[in-house]
């Protein structure tokens, strides 16, 4: 049964905070990237593209961190242990990464600034179901 985010953290995932996202590398070392991240439903999704280092270590070992720190207090933070159970690989995944772009860039369109992108990757949503959360 997926653990519940508490309503005190939620707002973490409410503002353009870059959050820091941990997978495993195959030999166990963790790969830690900063990435947008959103709050859906009970699920963090995670948005990238097919074929990096982060999506062949999460397709190997789907088990997840996320640690949002306040940027505006250091007593506020919130890290979620967890398990992604999804890759969205369809069009929403392109729709959620402008989405994401709208609320940390200021511009909805993510090829926009990105242009190297358009149309030469595939973006996936990692839809990341709970296990342990931890914060306050």
């Amino acid at each position: 049964m997926p653990a519940k985010i508490p309503d005190n953290v939620k707002d973490l995932l409410a503002r353009p905070i870059v959050v820091a996202f941990a997978t495993s590398n195959p030999d166990g070392q963790p790969q830690v990237t900063p990435v947008w991240a959103s709050l859906e439903g009970d699920q963090v999704w995670i948005n990238s593209a097919v074929g990096r280092r982060k999506d062949s270590n999460i397709r190997a070992n789907p088990k997840v961190t996320v640690m949002i720190l306040d940027p505006e207090n250091d007593f506020h933070w919130v890290e979620i242990r967890g398990e992604v159970v999804e890759f969205d690989e369809s069009d929403a995944a392109v729709a959620h990464i402008n989405k994401l772009s709208g609320i940390y860039a200021g511009n909805e369109d993510y090829y926009s600034f990105n242009p190297e992108g358009k149309g030469k990757e595939q973006r996936v949503i990692y839809k990341i179901n709970p296990s342990k959360v931890n914060g306050m």
